[in-house]
């Protein structure tokens, strides 16, 4: 295609959210972290490159919200040939005089995530990658030329209305919330040059079967089992939904269009795997839906990778028969591995391991179980987890609201009880977001973390680098010689300036974590 005349819609999303991340969906985190001093075309080039691309330069896979709005204009009166999914750096061929409205997915388009200001601050306060790529798709040549209606949606939408930077930006519209029963009218808007609302605050969640299936392949083969979670944790917004399991025809009928279209990889989009059409709709998981969703996903013959997004823990301790069943089938198709064999993994929170802040802001997330057994059922639940080779990644929240330094000892306290266990440790800064129960809560700050926190934090990553260095390096260096000088001598050497260089920003707590880490101490 050309410029002139351009299609007349336009879907993408920064060129962070339009890359499958060497198609690991949890490396896909790191666009989060500030890029530091390393050229931003060497991050693009060897941590986000570009989706593959059709022959005719849109893009084959696209984010799965990108995917259901194009579904939502295909069902609404727009052709195929109306519609270009594109990846960025293509809108030079695609966005002309003819082109109307180009709608953008922004997951966490300033940076405000949970990761993304965690681990920015960490590595020295700069912008984060997936901040600075929206900010360039907005600043774009094309759309300054031409000047289309822009509408952007997605996760992360509120926080240009947050931050006012809606008309700076150039956005004519955003929309927060579940969109499926707005959307089309306002493309059609769009399309007709109408005026547009600047902000579009849903509040009803759609019904699923007014949920459309996608047309064309998503990123990582996602497909939505469930959405919402009805666990009510007050600082996060999914599991303020109520929860809506989609049948197992609607799901099959998006694997079979990922399938189709060389998508090997499908990801189980949900909360939470073990709850898919639980009981009642409540919180005691159904096992016979559970695996018969995943041996029908897994009888495709184009699917060699099923990947699950989310799980809740609960549900592993109500019914451990169900994780050995699921993991007979998972582990033939697992994408991750540990010193040589095959595991599964799936994100989870912790968050943490004070029965008291589990009581006042998250009193759903052990149900069916108490808030006061939260400490014993996490433990229980990583045994039953690793004894069927799952291997899960848990977020623990540093800082929320009311948090004491004995709530940060009980956390503590839980993390010396997983040690036993194989994991990866997620430790995140409180952030109050949009639409949930804690937004107008102040957020935690690194520079004003408490010694005790700061100990919590350090602990995951010493306890990640103890579980997951010796992996990492024995099965990407083959070379024994190359093994043993990064090992010995490039990590320490590494680690040692880490230390002494943020040790002064943060203190002795933080250089001597790096130092463990990096093995200095060792080596002196």
């Amino acid at each position: 295609m050309t410029s002139e005349p351009g299609a007349k819609i336009i879907l993408t999303a920064s060129a962070t959210e339009m890359s499958e991340f060497h198609k690991n969906p949890f490396i896909a985190f790191v666009s989060g972290f500030s890029k530091g001093p390393i050229p931003l075309r060497l991050v693009r080039k060897h941590l986000y490159p570009p989706v593959e691309n059709n022959h005719n330069e849109t893009a084959k896979y696209a984010p799965y919200g990108l995917r259901k709005v194009e579904a939502i204009l295909l069902e609404n009166g727009f052709e195929e040939s109306d519609i270009a999914v594109v990846h960025p750096y293509n809108l030079d061929s695609f966005v002309g005089s003819n082109t109307k409205v180009v709608g953008i997915s922004g997951m966490d388009p300033l940076g405000m995530g949970y990761v993304s200001k965690t681990y920015s601050s960490l590595l020295g306060g700069g912008e984060p990658m997936n901040a600075i790529e929206f900010r360039k798709l907005m600043e774009h040549e094309s759309l300054q030329k031409f000047k289309p209606k822009v509408i952007v949606g997605g996760a992360g939408a509120w926080q240009l209305e947050y931050k006012n930077v809606i008309k700076s930006y150039g956005i004519d519209c955003i929309v927060t919330g579940e969109s499926e029963t707005v959307i089309a009218g306002l493309f059609v808007k769009a399309v007709k040059g109408k005026r547009l609302p600047q902000v579009v605050h849903v509040d009803i969640s759609p019904k699923a079967e007014e949920i459309p299936t996608i047309k064309h392949a998503s990123i990582h083969g996602c497909v939505e089992i469930s959405r919402g979670c009805g666990r009510n944790c007050q600082f996060c917004t999914p599991t303020m939904q109520k929860r809506r399991n989609f049948s197992l025809d609607k799901i099959m009928e998006e694997v079979e269009v990922n399938a189709k279209e060389g998508a090997d990889m499908i990801t189980l989009g949900t909360e939470d795997i073990f709850l898919y059409r639980a009981k009642n709709n409540g919180f005691i998981p159904n096992k016979e839906a559970v695996l018969k969703l995943l041996r029908s996903v897994a009888s495709n013959p184009g699917v060699k990778v099923i990947q699950p997004s989310h799980m809740s823990l609960a549900p592993v301790v109500c019914d451990p028969s169900m994780i050995k069943e699921a993991s007979e089938i998972l582990i033939e198709h697992s994408w991750f591995g540990y010193h040589g064999k095959p595991i599964v993994t799936a994100e989870t929170g912790i968050e943490t391991g004070s029965a008291r802040l589990i009581r006042k802001h998250m009193v759903g997330k052990p149900l069916p179980f108490k808030p006061e057994d939260w400490r014993e059922l996490v433990s229980q639940a990583f045994g039953i987890l690793n004894d069927n080779d799952w291997y899960p990644l848990a977020t623990l929240i540093i800082g929320l609201p009311d948090e004491t330094e004995h709530d940060v000892i009980a956390t503590l306290e839980l993390i010396d009880d997983l040690n036993q266990y194989r994991a990866f440790f997620v430790p995140l800064l409180f952030v109050p977001l949009e639409g949930s129960l804690l937004s107008k809560k102040h957020g935690a700050e690194l520079d004003s973390l408490s010694k005790l926190r700061w100990e919590l934090l350090t602990r995951c990553w010493e306890y990640n680098v103890h579980i997951w260095r010796s992996s990492f390096l024995e099965f990407r260096i083959h070379n024994p010689l190359l093994h043993k000088f990064i090992s010995k001598l490039l990590l320490p050497s590494a680690g040692f300036v880490t230390g002494l260089y943020y040790g002064t920003r943060h203190g002795k707590i933080v250089k001597d974590s790096i130092w463990n880490m990096a093995g200095v101490n060792h080596c002196k």
